[in-house]
């Protein structure tokens, strides 16, 4: 079910519980009806045989001693059931001995003893019951009644249906509108946070915890992340303040220095010391934004696995609201009216024959609605530890980057998808993984992970742009030999909207994007941590949708070797 992008989550919430509760309902207002039926048919054929074994008793005087009369006026006393509308005593030699009709007797009587058993023939239910006597045969009884009482307990059933199904949507409405708020409110609450944060460009504003789940942890979270994102806005424009007073302060110096050669030089090379510390504080500060980045995808994942938090939610409470408790109190309540005649209220009671039946369909129906609770309760779980897995794996990479490390690459490489798991899931996105088997390698982590989750975002919203029947990313790790030399190939590869050859040479630049919402500083900055390490990144593509392709490589640096 695919609902409108523009409706609100509470929007979204509220018709996801009418249109569940709605199917709920319907479908067990039908099981409930056919169920009635189906018990109300059996009970009917029931009676009509245990009347036709009563009646046959009572004539096996009249067959014996053949009385004709005797039997009419035994099959006259079929009167007092109105359903019954023809009878007929046959005598062991297969002749009609005595016949009854209602006042407005319904089709024909057969001319010869019917088989033993019941049947229905079209709107009617036939029963023949053979008469014994000292275990010889003399005669057959045959009966035949109308199912005008069972339309008309179809009729009840259906209004009642009819009127219970659209008070019970109701009311499921009116609970889930108060009790919806539980879960949207904060959600809603931290959304427009984000959007005032966004629009006002004012990082110092934060959310106010109000409960210690794992809301409130996210909104932990989230302001730590405002933190950083402060710290790094600030720190940024401070390296850019400094650089701009020491270009001023090296132009003065220059023109000074114009005054010998000698003091020209010594100025120069000081000065290009002092311009590669400030090219180091950028480089941080850019490794700041990244980790900003990742902070806002992790905030963009946990929001998409909260969706399928709501649901599940809503699914359990939906089915606790419709449990068949109710039912199985009322099937109690009947047998503590008849604790004093339990024996006789089983046996001979319609609704004591019909009590274990329905206590076995209850039992069914509430293991079977334990069995999806359960289910959906596994899946709630599994949706909470998701979420605890991305933040304690945004926070495990939230360190200080220059640290050389033992990194198992595969593992690296997974962590960078499953920051942007859930929006992968969330358009259906394949992921494939063509791993080498490959030893632990010596590398700065953090600007790794900074590197591949920026191609693995970019190839996201590649295929998201595009809406390519298929979307796939692929995943792929090799190692790459010319000659001696050994080196680390990480390609993340799309099919999905491609580069145009005129933007192949650009796509690295500073600045420059072809994403409506970017800002071109992810490739730039993934290029210039990539030469940092020793290592390159390109991109190749045929072009515009034909898919792209980005290629990290690093020197191939085994742990057990350089041990």
């Amino acid at each position: 079910m695919h609902l409108p992008k523009t409706f609100s989550i509470k929007t979204k919430l509220n018709l996801l519980t009418f249109v569940v509760g709605g199917v709920a309902l319907l479908l067990s207002a039908a099981a409930f009806v056919i169920n009635d039926m189906q018990m109300i048919r059996a009970s009917k054929a029931q009676q009509l045989s245990a009347l036709a074994k009563v009646l046959g008793s009572n004539s096996t005087a009249a067959l014996t001693f053949d009385d004709a009369a005797a039997a009419r006026e035994i099959l006259a006393s079929l009167a007092l059931q109105p359903t019954v509308k023809n009878a007929c005593l046959f005598d062991a030699k297969g002749r009609v001995f005595a016949a009854y009709a209602a006042a407005k007797p319904e089709g024909e009587l057969p001319t010869e003893p019917p088989l033993e058993g019941q049947r229905y023939e079209g709107s009617y239910l036939e029963v023949a019951q053979a008469i014994t006597h000292d275990k010889a045969l003399v005669g057959t009884i045959f009966l035949r009644a109308g199912m005008d009482d069972l339309r008309a307990q179809l009729f009840r059933c259906v209004a009642i249906v009819a009127v219970v199904l659209p008070l019970s949507l109701a009311a499921a409405m009116v609970f889930s509108l108060r009790l919806q708020r539980i879960i949207s409110g904060p959600v809603l609450k931290l959304a427009q946070t984000a959007q005032q944060i966004s629009a006002e460009n004012d990082y110092s504003i934060r959310v106010a915890k109000q409960s210690n789940d794992e809301l409130g942890a996210l909104y932990d979270e989230f302001n730590a992340m405002l933190d950083q994102i402060q710290q790094g806005k600030q720190q940024l424009q401070a390296a850019h303040d400094q650089l701009e007073a020491r270009v001023d302060e090296r132009t003065r110096q220059l023109s000074e220095a114009n005054q010998g050669l000698s003091r020209e030089n010594a100025e120069r090379r000081r000065a290009e010391k002092q311009l590669a510390e400030v090219h180091h504080q950028l480089v941080d500060a850019a490794r700041r934004a990244g980790m900003a980045e990742i902070a806002t995808g992790v905030l963009h994942n946990v929001g998409n696995v909260l969706n399928s938090v709501n649901v599940s939610a809503t699914l359990v409470a939906d089915r606790l609201r419709n449990s068949k408790l109710s039912e199985l109190n009322r099937a109690l309540g009947l047998v503590d009216q008849h604790t004093a005649e339990l024996g006789r209220f089983f046996t001979e009671d319609r609704r004591g024959k019909q009590l274990p039946a329905f206590l076995h369909l209850v039992a069914s129906s509430l293991d079977r609605e334990r069995a999806v609770m359960m289910e959906e309760l596994q899946s709630l779980t599994r949706h909470v530890d998701h979420i605890k897995t991305i933040v304690a794996m945004q926070q495990s990479y939230a360190g200080v980057a220059g640290v050389i490390e033992a990194v198992a690459l595969p593992q690296l490489l997974d962590d960078a998808i499953k920051l942007n798991f859930a929006s992968l899931a969330k358009y259906n996105i394949t992921v494939v993984r063509e791993y080498e088997d490959l030893p632990e390698i010596r590398v700065d982590k953090q600007r790794v992970l900074q590197i591949l989750v920026n191609l693995v975002t970019n190839a996201k919203d590649a295929l998201i742009e595009s809406g390519a029947q298929e979307p796939t990313l692929t995943a792929r790790i090799a190692i790459r030999s010319e000659d001696d030399d050994h080196r680390l190939s990480i390609e993340v590869r799309d099919n999905g909207a491609g580069i145009a050859e005129e933007n192949l040479v650009r796509i690295f630049s500073h600045g420059f994007t072809t994403k409506k919402h970017g800002h071109g500083f992810g490739l730039h900055s993934s290029a210039n941590a990539a030469k940092e390490l020793g290592g390159t990144l390109t991109a190749r593509s045929e072009g515009r949708n034909c898919g792209a392709a980005f290629t990290l490589e690093l020197p191939f640096e085994p742990v057990e070797v350089l041990a």
